[in-house]
């Protein structure tokens, strides 16, 4: 189950935090500065599943994405994100 918090988005499963994806809130932008998944739930689609819930997000409050994660600019480099890619 995705659950949001201010500043982290992450996936849980039978109460433990297995996926999470940090950011801080900026004016103009949502500013991705980590993500992390469990290394025994990696290969599950985990840290994309909480990409596309950031991008939603910018997207809802037409915000930019700044990937300073190094995981998010391999997430969002198709053409479908020009509008939320910094």
């Amino acid at each position: 189950m995705m659950k949001k918090e201010p500043g982290k988005l992450y996936i849980e499963e039978d109460g433990q935090s297995i996926a999470e994806l940090i950011y801080t809130d900026e004016e103009d932008y949502y500013d991705v500065t980590g993500t992390y998944t469990a290394p025994e739930q990696r290969n599950r689609g985990l840290a994309k599943d909480l990409v596309d819930e950031i991008v939603a997000m910018a997207r809802e409050n037409n915000k930019k994405i700044k990937p300073t994660c190094p995981y998010v600019p391999h997430a969002i480099r198709g053409s479908e994100y020009d509008d939320i890619r910094m």
